[in-house]
């Protein structure tokens, strides 16, 4: 298990290195293979705090790829954030949140709380 979460976080890493290059496609690859190691894991805080990290990653990269689905990322990085109650991570899905919220007001869309 220990060497999943290490390969995950190696995904992680290679995510967010690709996305500051501008290869937004290679970062989701990246961020999808991290994923799929971290759900052969059972939960524990280590685990949830990188499907935190990744969701909030990938909603950041799918805003510009895939915006129709990048909410969902959003959601489920909020809910592991808020859950693990990992400072860092909660303040970014706390941040990243209410700047969501707030396009969705200035769009005239319904804002649920």
């Amino acid at each position: 298990m220990r060497e999943l979460l290490y390969n995950a976080a190696r995904h992680y890493k290679r995510g967010r290195a690709l996305a500051e290059r501008g290869d937004l496609r290679g970062a989701m690859a990246a961020y999808q293979e991290a994923l799929r190691d971290l759900h052969a894991v059972k939960p524990q805080r280590l685990r949830d705090v990188l499907l935190a990290q990744v969701h909030l990653s990938r909603y950041q990269v799918a805003r510009q790829l895939e915006p129709e689905h990048a909410a969902s990322d959003l959601r489920l990085g909020y809910s592991y954030a808020r859950t693990t109650k990992e400072p860092a991570v909660r303040e970014l899905a706390e941040e990243l949140w209410r700047a969501y919220q707030r396009e969705r007001q200035t769009a005239g869309e319904v804002v649920v709380r």
